[in-house]
Order: structure tokens, then sequence, then C-alpha cells
């Protein structure tokens, strides 16, 4: 896409500043990512376009960041967390209120830019426990949120039926991989009875 383009679309959101320069930002698999630079000491943002092929309902996925994000910086606030923008992701809305830009076809939301952050793409065990403890605040945090969610992508949760896509994978072993990962086969479906029991 043109500069002058993603320029345009950055622009329609209430962003501070003057905006010199739209980059690619990251590596991504889902949304494609830009960071939106801005003139001197203003902020900067990112510009994501959103996949509408993983996201069809985007005013539902939109709903669902800004109820979840302004419920945890609410409780940030409370807690009188220190450097809360930099523990929450803050989204920008348009100028006509909404939190995203249909342009061309194509959807776009702009967030505050966090400095000083890096994308991980490797596992480790430290970074296991980090990412589980992060889990497992976010989780909490959001035990009582009062809006009602909606699912943005369908059984995407559904243990059962992601136990059962597993199991057509591996009665049609496809790629002829299946005899070196029949362990971990094994070990899900011993697992599985303990997996489902909060679904039922």
């Amino acid at each position: 896409m043109e500069q002058k383009d993603l320029q345009f679309i950055a622009n329609q959101f209430e962003i501070k500043g003057k905006v010199t320069e739209v980059k690619p930002l990251g590596n991504g698999l889902i949304n494609t990512t830009y960071m939106v630079v801005t003139e001197g000491n203003d902020p900067d943002y990112v510009l994501q376009h959103i996949n509408t092929a993983i996201f069809p309902d985007v005013d539902m996925l939109m709903d669902n960041i800004v109820a979840v994000t302004g419920h945890i910086r609410k409780k940030l606030e409370v807690a009188h967390t220190e450097d809360i923008d930099r523990k929450v992701l803050n989204f920008v809305p348009c100028k006509d209120g909404k939190y995203y830009f249909l342009h061309e076809g194509k959807h776009w939301r702009v967030m505050d830019f966090i400095p000083d952050t890096v994308s991980k793409t490797g596992v480790t065990l430290e970074s296991s426990k980090i990412v589980g403890e992060t889990f497992g605040n976010f989780q909490a945090m959001l035990a009582d949120i009062p809006a009602q969610l909606g699912e943005t992508i369908k059984d995407f949760h559904n243990i059962e039926f992601r136990l059962q896509q597993l199991k057509e994978a591996v009665e049609a072993d496809k790629a002829g991989r299946l005899e070196s990962v029949k362990d971990i086969v094994a070990e899900v479906e011993k697992r599985a009875d303990s997996m489902t029991r909060s679904e039922r």
C-alpha cells in the first residue's frame, strides 16, 4: 500500500501530532501492522489492517477489545499501578467515534505504540513461566467484567471441538507425520476427559 494511503488512513483517527511516516512493524501472521511515526515529541502509534478472513465481525471484535482493555485499565487505576500505558493497550477512536476505519473494503484500527518493547518468537522455560503468570493475571482481572463478550472466532476455545479436529487429523495423517508425534497424541488423548470436564 502506498505511503499516502497509509497516512490518509492514520489521519482518520484521533491521533496527536503530524504523521511523518508509516512503516511496516513486526512479523505478525494474522493482521498487517505498521508503525505511525509522528513529528517531534508527539506519540507514535500502531496501525493495523484487521484480517476479516479471521475476524469477520469487526464490530464485535472491537467492542470486545474496548470492553476488555477498559476494564483492565480501570482496575490498574484503582490499584494505583505505575506506568499503566505499558501494561494495557490503548485503542484510539476515529474522528467519528468508532474504533475502526473502513477504507476501500478494508478495516483498520489504531493503538498507542509502546516504546522499548520487543516481540519474542522463541519459547524457553522462563518465557513460558512469564506467559503463564501473565495469562493467569489477565484471566483474574476479567473474572468480574460486566460486559458480555461476543465469540469472535466460533469454537476457538471449544476443547471438545478441537479434540474432534485432532481425531480427524490423526485418522487422515495427510502429512505422514503421525509416527513422529504419536507420543504427544497419546498424551492428549489420555488427558481428554479432564480437559473437557469444565465444558460439560
